[in-house]
């Protein structure tokens, strides 16, 4: 009867560790629908993810090339786009600077992010007189108008 007992011991610790194994392994990137809420890891290849702008602008030649209007003399778009987590984001600052006279270099320089939160405390800083929320707004209606032209045929 012992002996059956510890049979029974160790085959319970197995299926218990089995278990464990395939419950972890089943969760990386698994997700389950309960109702209309999903529940678990999101699996992240199917995630957006954020581009980086210097790859996209080498993809984009049209907005490129239109980018490198606006830019300082010397200045790729490349180049400029490094520290912004968007394409929109960097088109924006670029549109800003312009409308308002700022030298992109600066006005990139004082934000934190490439945000568009950030892109107004940098326009006010510089330039404390200007609408910054207003200007944010056009620069980003002019971004998004750019890049849906460099993506029409």
């Amino acid at each position: 009867m012992m002996k059956i007992a510890k049979i029974l011991v160790v085959l319970f610790a197995m299926l218990t560790g089995l278990a464990v194994c395939a419950s972890a392994q089943g969760a990386i990137g698994a997700r389950t629908t309960i109702g209309s809420a999903q529940v678990g890891t999101p699996n992240w290849d199917t995630q957006k993810k954020p581009v980086d702008p210097n790859a996209e602008l080498a993809l984009n030649e049209k907005l490129a090339k239109k980018l490198k209007t606006l830019l300082p003399e010397g200045t790729t778009p490349g180049g400029a786009s490094k520290g912004f987590g968007e394409v929109k984001e960097f088109v924006a600052t670029v549109r800003a600077a312009n409308n308002l006279g700022i030298p992109f270099t600066e006005l990139k320089t004082k934000m934190a992010d490439g945000s568009a939160k950030e892109l107004q405390k940098a326009i006010h800083q510089i330039k404390p007189d200007a609408d910054a929320k207003a200007e944010v707004k056009k620069a980003n209606e002019q971004a998004k108008q750019d890049i849906k032209e460099s993506k029409a045929s």
